[in-house]
């Protein structure tokens, strides 16, 4: 959207409202209280936006999405996808945004808009009830999910957690991305 390329996008997606669900959500501002040190990433609340996020994939080089994934395992289990395995991953299994997150990545890859390396991180949601807060197995999974974020970002050289990094790294709300206001060919005045 910029017109520069990160080296890196965590984009944290989920219904912050629905307790596990906005796990994605939660997995960024952690990541923006935890601090970047060195490399070039972007960290985006993108919620449930689906589709408007992605001129984000078409800017990213790599993309981590993190989100609850349902694979029914225990909960607060981490799952990895790489490649295609989010094809089969969301095939069976729907949480409130999934339809979101299918459309997305089969979007992003119609359009060419698939980064050159996209990762999703996860972990297996015990709750979707309503509520702000993760539930324990998965609020007790959490550190070792940023853990291993942090050892995505640190393989492809974008950057690394610290707790005493000077400035947080660049976060964009979702809320901030679509209250701008759109411009059409020839609206323009």
């Amino acid at each position: 959207m910029s017109g520069r390329s990160p080296a890196a996008l965590v984009l944290g997606l989920g219904n912050i409202v629905m307790s596990d669900d906005g796990l994605g959500v939660h997995v960024v501002r952690r990541l923006r209280e935890r601090g970047l040190r060195g490399g070039d990433v972007e960290l985006i609340e993108g919620g449930t936006a689906g589709l408007l996020l992605l001129p984000h994939l078409a800017d990213a080089r790599r993309a981590i999405i993190v989100d609850a994934i349902d694979c029914g395992a225990p909960a607060g289990t981490h799952v990895r996808l790489a490649g295609d395995d989010w094809v089969t991953a969301f095939a069976g299994h729907l949480t409130p945004h999934d339809v979101g997150v299918r459309d997305l990545l089969g979007a992003a890859r119609l359009a060419g808009a698939w980064p050159d390396e996209l990762v999703l991180h996860g972990l297996q949601p015990m709750s979707v009830a309503m509520g702000t807060e993760l539930s324990g197995p998965v609020a007790a999974a959490l550190d070792s999910l940023l853990d291993a974020i942090d050892t995505e970002l640190y393989r492809w050289g974008a950057a690394g957690l610290t707790t005493d990094a000077p400035a947080p790294p660049t976060l964009r709300m979702i809320d901030d991305l679509i209250r701008k206001p759109a411009t059409y060919p020839g609206s323009e005045s």
